[in-house]
């Protein structure tokens, strides 16, 4: 004697289904969550002064990358965007045979990091942080 087909239970098959895609899509957001970049984070230079002449170098986050630059005319200003946010970098300002004073300030992230100054010719303000 042949014993009859047991009633199927569609509930519990699509309550299986339902599951098994959460878990999916859960694993998939896990995943993207977790590979994404970091945003990226503003850093923002300022020299202010009065020194006819200053050298600054500063960090520029790629790769461990500085750069030097003659100026001539205060304020001085730059933005860089960071990928994360930089656990350290320079800003140097270095005074001409000229003298006078400067004063240097990084902020990251609007956030102010360090600043300082200096005064008379050949002194630096460091603000690196």
């Amino acid at each position: 004697m042949t014993q009859p087909d047991p009633p199927e239970r569609p509930a519990r098959k699509w309550l299986v289904i339902g599951a098994s895609a959460a878990l999916v899509v859960g694993a998939l957001a896990l995943v993207l969550w977790t590979t994404a970049p970091e945003p990226p984070v503003r850093v923002v230079y300022e020299v202010t002064g009065t020194a006819p002449r200053a050298t600054v170098t500063y960090s520029t986050f790629q790769g461990g990358e500085t750069r030097r630059e003659e100026l001539t005319d205060l304020p001085w200003r730059l933005e860089l965007l960071a990928t994360g946010e930089p656990e350290h970098g320079v800003l140097t300002v270095t005074i001409g045979p000229g003298g006078g004073a400067v004063a240097c300030e990084v902020r990251v992230a609007d956030v102010e990091r360090r600043s300082a100054t200096a005064k008379g010719p050949g002194t630096s303000a460091l603000c690196g942080f």
